[in-house]
């Protein structure tokens, strides 16, 4: 099987990636969660001023494997899903957060969620990490 190693380069946390957005996440192992702070560039737009929607997908997956090596799992996703509840706005402080919510043999199963700085709903994942170690 590949290794997956840290490099510093993955588009969403890492130091290295200039092009990426370098998010900082804090991770609770007690309760396998993790959450960041996030307001996206201009350059990831879909419609003027709104995210794109894949780049809300992105964080999300990112922000729950966070979660799993929070606990000291290394995992990558193997499927995700998303609900979009409210466009999120390009430039506006975002939270993302994610939590595992359970395990049955090498999956880990978590749940995310972005809100804005009101608190409201953008979006809402779940998904199913494959334990890689």
């Amino acid at each position: 099987m590949k290794r997956f190693d840290d490099d510093q380069n993955c588009f969403v946390c890492g130091r290295k990636n200039v092009a990426g957005l370098q998010l900082e996440f804090r991770r609770d192992a007690a309760g396998g969660a993790a959450e960041a702070d996030v307001a996206f560039p201009v350059q990831f737009q879909g419609w003027r001023c709104t995210v794109h929607g894949g780049l809300l997908a992105t964080v999300l997956d990112e922000t729950m494997v966070q979660a799993a090596a929070a606990t000291g799992l290394k995992s990558v996703t193997a499927e995700i899903t998303v609900k979009f509840r409210k466009p999120a706005m390009t430039g506006e402080p975002c939270r993302v957060s994610a939590r595992l919510t359970g395990a049955r043999g090498r999956i880990v199963f978590a749940e995310g969620r972005i809100v804005d700085s009101s608190g409201q709903e953008l979006a809402l994942a779940t998904g199913k990490l494959f334990k890689v170690e």
